[in-house]
C-alpha cells in the first residue's frame, strides 16, 4: 500500500538541522549547457514552481523500526521543505522482498517511480527491471556537477551502477565489513586496544588469549549468514566467485577453498563461536565477546548497548598475511522507473537529494552507512566534528580496496546463492570438508548457470 509521506518534524529542530545547506539539493535554475553530441537530446526540463508531481517512492528502511527508518522519514521531510510541488508517496517493502515487488509492479504496468535496490543484485536489477540510466534524462554538466564537485561521491561507489557504459541510478547507502572489538577485553587480556589485529593469524592469537585470559568469548563473523560479506574473505585471498566474463562459478577454486580452511580452523581452535547471528549480536552487545566482524550499518545498535557499560572500537577487515583486503558492499541503490518525462525529473531531484550532502549528514551518523561524499568528514559544516569520535572511519580507508559483492547470472541465482551459503554454514558449523563440499558445490551451482 502507497502511503503520503510523511510524519514532520517539529519546526524548531527542522530549523536547526537546516543550518547546514545542501549544495546540490535545491531545484534546477535552468537547463545546462549540453555536452558535444547531446545538444539535441531532449531532456526533462526543471518543474515549475507552480506544478505540482507525484511521485512514487520503493524503500526497504521504511520497514524497518529504529534508526533507519527515523533517517529516511527525516530525508523525506526535509525534500518536502525545500520542493514543496513534489509530493512523495512511499511503500516499504523488507530487503528481500523489493525487487520481487518492483517487478510485479513492473509486469502490471505500474511501478515505483523511483525505488531502492540491492546493489548485490545490479546485474539482476538491469536486465529484469531496466532502470532508466541517468546518463538519458540528466543534462551530462549537471550529472557531472551532482557526482563531483567539492564533496564527489567516492568513484567505487559511481561504478556500482554502471553497465554498459551508463549509470543506472546511483549507489545510495551501504557498508563494508568492519570488525568491531571491546577494548575493555583486550586490555583484561593483556593486550594493547590501540593495536587491533590486523591478520587473521593475529586474530587467532589474540581470541585464544582473550579467551583463556578473561572466559569472554573470541569472535564471531556474521558473514556466515551474508554471502556478499563472506565473498569479502574469498576476494581477500585473492579468489572469486564467477568469472569476469560471468559463465563460470568459481567459489571451489583454490583461493575461496584456503580462505574458508582458515575461517574453520577459527572455528576448530574455539576462537570463532558457533551461534546463531542474533545470539553473537547479542553476546557482543551484552559485553561478552571481544570481536565481531559485521557491516557498520549495526554500529548505531553496539553504541548503545556499549554506552556506560565498555568501551567500542572498530577496525578494518583483517587480511590473509600480506595480501591486500578486498572488502566488498553492501546495501542499495536508487534507480528510476518513472517513464513520464515530468516525473522522471522529480524522480532525479529526489535522487540527487538523497545523495547530497546535506543527506549523508544525516545517514552515516543515523544509520552508520558510509558517507559516500568522504570528504564530508574534513568539513566543519558536515561529518568533521562527528568524525572524530566515529567508528567509521576504518570502514572509509578501506574503501578504496572495495571489490562490487558479486550475484550470479539467469533465473537461477537465488538457487546458486543458497548452494553457496548453504555450504558455507556445512564447513564452519558443521565441520564438513572444505575441499570436497566447495568442489562439489561449485559443479552444482556450474549446472545451474545459463547455457551459452
Amino acid at each position: 500500500m502507497w502511503h503520503t509521506s510523511v510524519t514532520r518534524l517539529a519546526a524548531a529542530g527542522l530549523a536547526a538541522m537546516l543550518v547546514v545547506s545542501c549544495t546540490t539539493a535545491g531545484p534546477t535554475a535552468g537547463p545546462t549547457t549540453a555536452s558535444q553530441g547531446t545538444a539535441s537530446r531532449n531532456f526533462p526540463p526543471p518543474i515549475p514552481k507552480d506544478q505540482t508531481v507525484t511521485i512514487r517512492f520503493e524503500s526497504y528502511l521504511l520497514a524497518t523500526a529504529g534508526p533507519n527508518r527515523d533517517a529516511q522519514l527525516q530525508l523525506l521531510d526535509e525534500f518536502a521543505k525545500l520542493h514543496p510541488n513534489i509530493k512523495v508517496e512511499t511503500k516499504a517493502t523488507p530487503d528481500q522482498e523489493i525487487i520481487p515487488s518492483v517487478r510485479a509492479q513492473l509486469a502490471a504496468g505500474n511501478p515505483p517511480d523511483v525505488s531502492m535496490l540491492l546493489l548485490r543484485e545490479w546485474d539482476v536489477v538491469v536486465e529484469n527491471l531496466a532502470p532508466v540510466p541517468l546518463d538519458d534524462i540528466v543534462p551530462p554538466d549537471e550529472l557531472r556537477a551532482h557526482l563531483g564537485g567539492e564533496f564527489p561521491i567516492h568513484p567505487k561507489a559511481i561504478e556500482l551502477t554502471r553497465r554498459n557504459g551508463k549509470l543506472h541510478g546511483l549507489a545510495w547507502v551501504f557498508s563494508t565489513p568492519t570488525l568491531f572489538y571491546n577494548a575493555d577485553l583486550f586490555q583484561a587480556a593483556g593486550l594493547d586496544p590501540n593495536r587491533p589485529p590486523k591478520t587473521w593469524d593475529e586474530v587467532k592469537q589474540m581470541g585464544l588469549q582473550i579467551t583463556q585470559r578473561t572466559g569472554k568469548q573470541g569472535l564471531y563473523i556474521a558473514c556466515i549468514e551474508l554471502d556478499w560479506c563472506s565473498q569479502a574473505m574469498i576476494f581477500s585471498n585473492g579468489g572469486q566467485v564467477l568469472s569476469p566474463d560471468r559463465s563460470r562459478i568459481l567459489f571451489g577454486e583454490p583461493p575461496a577453498i584456503e580462505a574458508f580452511k582458515v575461517w574453520q580452523d577459527l572455528v576448530n581452535s574455539g576462537v570463532h563461536v558457533k551461534l546463531t547471528g542474533a545470539e553473537a549480536l547479542d553476546a557482543f552487545s551484552a559485553g561478552n565477546m571481544a570481536m565481531y566482524l559485521q557491516t557498520s550499518a549495526i554500529q548505531a545498535r553496539l553504541i548503545a548497548a556499549a554506552k556506560d557499560k565498555w568501551e567500542l572500537r572498530s577496525a578494518g577487515m583483517p587480511t590473509f598475511g600480506t595480501k591486500p583486503v578486498k572488502p566488498t558492499n553492501s546495501g542499495a541503490g536508487l534507480g528510476i522507473l518513472a517513464s513520464d518525462p515530468t516525473k522522471q525529473r522529480a524522480a532525479w531531484e529526489l535522487v540527487k537529494f538523497l545523495t547530497s550532502e546535506r543527506a549523508y549528514t544525516i545517514i552515516t551518523p543515523g544509520m552508520g552507512y558510509l558517507p559516500l561524499r568522504p570528504a564530508l568528514i574534513k568539513d566543519d559544516r558536515y561529518l568533521k566534528s562527528w568524525a572524530q569520535t566515529s567508528l567509521i572511519i576504518p570502514n572509509l580507508e578501506q574503501l578504496d580496496g572495495m571489490e562490487a559483492s558479486t550475484a550470479y547470472p539467469g533465473d537461477n541465482h537465488v538457487q546458486i546463492r543458497d548452494i553457496y551459503l548453504k555450504t558455507q554454514q556445512a564447513v564452519l558449523l558443521q565441520g564438513a570438508d572444505p575441499e570436497q563440499s566447495w568442489r562439489d558445490a561449485q559443479r552444482r551451482a556450474q549446472e545451474l548457470m545459463p547455457r551459452r
